[in-house]
């Protein structure tokens, strides 16, 4: 069998597999290579903006860059009112960051941003990145 014709159908299989995964419910059993393997129509260079990422670029930017505690709690809480299937801290995490910023520790909230980048930003770009937020 040739390369090309294997590679068709090991996608056709892995495409298969993340239709079903979806279909049961979830993208959390979708293997990473399938998903990243997804051609998403946004957030890519020459791309829309995909719909958290231009919420982050917008809201929540222009709340950190602020240095408003009130504009990132506010931001925060809504991040934490959009949990992600799969991501258990997510909740946890903007509600901490929030708390901070409101008792004027903004740093603190920020690093509260960088936990959950940490945790869940290469797993929400490779399965969720076109989700709506």
């Amino acid at each position: 069998m040739s390369m090309k014709l294997m590679s068709a159908v090991l996608m056709s299989v892995g495409i298969g597999f993340a239709g079903a995964a979806w279909a049961a419910g979830g993208a959390a059993d979708v293997p990473a290579s399938v998903a990243e393997g997804k051609d998403f129509g946004c957030g890519a260079k020459g791309q829309k903006a995909c719909p958290m990422q231009g919420w982050m670029k917008t809201v929540m930017q222009s709340a950190t860059t602020s240095g408003d505690g009130a504009k990132i709690a506010s931001a925060l809480e809504y991040v934490a009112s959009k949990p992600p299937p799969g991501m258990p801290k997510w909740v946890a995490i903007s509600k901490e960051g929030a708390e901070k910023a409101k008792k004027g520790d903004i740093d603190g909230a920020k690093a509260s941003c960088k936990t959950c980048h940490d945790l869940y930003k290469a797993e929400y770009k490779a399965k969720l990145r076109d989700a709506a937020f």
